[in-house]
């Protein structure tokens, strides 16, 4: 166990500033993700170079479509979750304990310095709860010229995040489960991950939403998400709606792709510049197109990059400026 960090003692709780869940924690107890444990009115973490996974992989599968298209990033994660999601995609890891040998900062690091990786990115499971780990290894990682990343369901605490921008962190994607009905059964509120969001951007974080749109649990959200992605975000952040595929305990049917298709209508009526389509493979909505001319800007067919057509941040034709990391 490593001593946590972001926590206040109150009384005989500890109190975790992690995360929006803030739990209040008693002696020997852990709180919601069962990795963060009090002991002698100390408050660790369990997680601490405890990976479940490493291993490059391409940006686009973040799925991140505007941060240095066409790289590879050193992918980690842990385990456990502070949601219980029963339709998690990634439960196998998220609904674990961790176990296994500790690894050092320095050997994710050097991990991707070998495979001549761009980036870092914490994925998979939540990244928050890597938190102190995550500490480390990105001011290693900037000190020898990569970029940081992390895929994460937004619940962190704002001051965990801005600790990581201070660390190294140049891009966060969010995962948005749906509308306020989808989180009040994820015992969450949505407000609090809309926050994150905008205060991401005002740090000067890249941000990319992702909508999993799930049969019979958020297609009736997705206006919602889209109202509130123009209010906390703005018209230039990409919005992936991605398809779903049954999994853990939930085992509704896939998303019909014509609903991910009204999605991308809607959110583009509504002014949203660059949105997406996720794992339909070959579908048109997983290229970039220019939003003024619409020329195709970035030709893709699932994580494949098959043609880049940006130059120095903009269209190649009419030079409209583009939102991304280039």
């Amino acid at each position: 166990m490593r001593e946590a960090k972001l926590f206040r003692k109150v009384g005989e709780k500890i109190v975790c500033q992690l995360c929006w869940r803030f739990c209040r924690i008693r002696e020997n107890e852990s709180g919601y993700c069962k990795v963060r444990i009090n002991k002698n009115g100390k408050l660790y973490t369990l997680t601490y170079g405890k990976l479940s996974a490493l291993e490059s992989r391409p940006i686009e599968i973040k799925p991140f479509f505007h941060f240095k298209p066409s790289s590879t990033s050193m992918t980690f994660s842990t385990y456990s979750c502070n949601f219980d999601c029963a339709w998690c995609q990634n439960w196998n890891i998220s609904k674990s304990l961790p176990f296994g040998k500790e690894v050092t900062p320095e050997y994710v690091v050097n991990s991707a310095l070998k495979n001549k990786d761009t980036s870092l990115c914490a994925s998979l499971n939540e990244p928050t709860l890597l938190y102190e780990f995550l500490l480390d290894t990105f001011v290693i990682g900037r000190k020898n010229g990569l970029l940081n990343t992390i895929v994460s369901n937004g619940y962190m605490s704002i001051m965990a995040l801005k600790n990581l921008k201070r660390a190294g962190l140049d891009a966060l994607k969010v995962d948005i489960k749906g509308g306020k009905n989808t989180y009040e059964v994820l015992e969450a509120r949505d407000d609090y991950v809309w926050r994150i969001v905008k205060e991401a951007l005002k740090l000067g974080i890249h941000v990319e939403i992702v909508n999993l749109v799930i049969t019979d649990v958020n297609e009736d959200q997705i206006e919602e998400v889209i109202q509130k992605h123009l209010k906390f975000a703005n018209q230039d952040i990409p919005i992936h709606f991605t398809r779903y595929f049954p999994a853990y305990k939930f085992r509704r049917e896939q998303t019909r792709i014509e609903t991910l298709e009204r999605a991308v209508y809607t959110a583009k009526r509504e002014g949203i510049k660059f949105a997406y389509i996720g794992n339909v493979p070959g579908h048109k909505y997983e290229h970039t197109y220019c939003p003024n001319c619409g020329e195709v800007l970035i030709k893709r067919y699932s994580y494949i990059v098959l043609e880049k057509r940006i130059k120095d941040g903009r269209c190649w034709k009419c030079g409209e400026k583009i939102y991304g990391v280039w």
